[in-house]
């Protein structure tokens, strides 16, 4: 791992874990603070299965919780015991690290952050590989590559921490972890999980459009897919023009599918040239979207609303006429009985 400074974020948001078709991957995301809040609690942990989140500990509650049904009902009270127990002892171990860094930083009177990765994959060969990261304050600190045998400091505070750790049984431990515990969890949660796992939801996508300053910005969103990996391009004439290209960022929904979005900036007489394309593994061919002008939209919704309101207008005509004549029949019916009966009775039905 280089030294840059993108994984503390990636961390603290916790969706790092990218989901693969064939590989899998397991990471557990741990994210302290040394002054927690409502809402943010001292010490969080959130696994994540190819993508999916599977399970959470946080201080608050002082138990691993599965956030995944499938978890929850395929695997038994003895695991989530032994992630208790794991969390509970993390949290204390890392509330020591903390305060220990933060002297090392001469940091002592501010607040503090520490987020870390642990995790490990089965590649496509079969074989497997582990992490360990460290970041304090959204930088990298150290990281252990179980696959190169080799640790990573950042910074001269990091060498301390990476001798005392090389010192001690730290990390040697975490080798036994990502190299056998984490894989072991690793093909258990896939095959608990497999059926989940290899569903596919087939994106919905929405081409929109908006001009201004004499630019029409197109904007394609592909929603609630399922498995994580997609391909959003713009094409212009038939050409990709992904340099030219904005994307947001693969996230997650709330039922466990995902949504993503591509943008483009065009010139207004060029619309027409222009396709969205999507490329995912529910789709059997790439599907190709363009954007429909809000105008044409309009003329169409409202050619749709004056035929309804004809329809309607003829519908409560023809009930009105047959009101009317129902009125005239029964006024006329009713008539040979008024005329056939006593004279006063005819005079007052008369007035």
């Amino acid at each position: 791992m280089g030294p840059g400074r993108a994984l503390g974020v990636g961390l603290l948001l916790g969706v790092l874990g990218a989901a693969a078709s064939g590989p899998h991957s397991l990471r557990y995301f741990h994210v302290s603070v040394s002054e927690p809040s409502p809402g943010v609690p001292e010490y969080m942990i959130v696994g994540y299965l190819d993508g999916n989140l599977i399970a959470r500990y946080d201080s608050d509650m002082g138990r691993a919780v599965p956030r995944a049904d499938w978890m929850e009902k395929n695997l038994d009270g003895d695991h989530w015991d032994t992630l208790t127990q794991l969390g509970q002892s993390q949290q204390q171990i890392v509330r020591v690290n903390m305060d220990r860094v933060r002297d090392r930083y001469n940091q002592s009177g501010r607040a503090q952050t520490r987020q870390s990765m642990i995790g490990c994959d089965i590649l496509e060969d079969g074989s497997t590989r582990g992490f360990y990261q460290i970041a304090y304050d959204g930088q990298d600190f150290i990281a252990l590559d179980t696959n190169t045998m080799t640790v990573t400091a950042t910074d001269t505070m990091a060498q301390i921490t990476k001798r005392e750790c090389e010192a001690g049984t730290g990390f040697e431990q975490w080798k036994h972890f990502l190299g056998d515990t984490c894989i072991e969890w690793l093909r258990k949660y896939v095959s608990s999980g497999w059926a989940e796992l290899e569903r596919k939801e087939p994106p919905t996508v929405r081409v929109s459009g908006k001009e201004a300053d004499g630019l029409l910005t197109l904007y394609c969103r592909a929603y609630g897919f399922y498995p994580r990996p997609i391909a959003v391009s713009w094409l212009k004439g038939g050409e990709v023009r992904d340099q030219e290209t904005e994307r947001g960022s693969v996230a997650p929904n709330s039922d466990g599918t995902y949504y993503t979005w591509a943008s483009i900036e065009a010139r207004p007489e060029e619309k027409d040239e222009y396709r969205c394309r999507v490329e995912h593994a529910s789709l059997p061919e790439p599907g190709l979207f363009a954007w429909e002008p809000e105008s044409n939209l309009l003329a169409i919704v409202l050619g749709v609303v004056v035929a309804v309101v004809a329809v309607i207008a003829i519908i409560a005509g023809y009930v009105l006429w047959k009101s009317k004549s129902g009125k005239k029949n029964k006024d006329y019916n009713m008539a040979p009985s008024s005329d056939g009966g006593s004279g006063s009775s005819a005079t007052g039905s008369i007035a």
